[in-house]
């Protein structure tokens, strides 16, 4: 099992506290969630290079 250490703690207590406040304002802009999830391919010297992503967005307005 995994001990969490304050560098992780403090990173989980700011992203909670960005979804508490974006949640808090919710009524007030009317943002629209979007999450993506893929693969970055880059071509290099030697070859590609696979990295996965994960992205979280918030959208005030407009299409999605």
């Amino acid at each position: 099992m995994r001990k969490f250490n304050l560098k992780t703690s403090k990173k989980i207590y700011i992203v909670l506290f960005i979804l508490t406040s974006s949640s808090l304002f919710y009524s007030c802009s009317n943002p629209r969630w979007a999450t993506d999830v893929g693969l970055n391919v880059t071509w290099g010297p030697n070859g590609p290079k696979v990295r996965p992503h994960v992205d979280l967005d918030l959208y005030n307005g407009g299409r999605l």
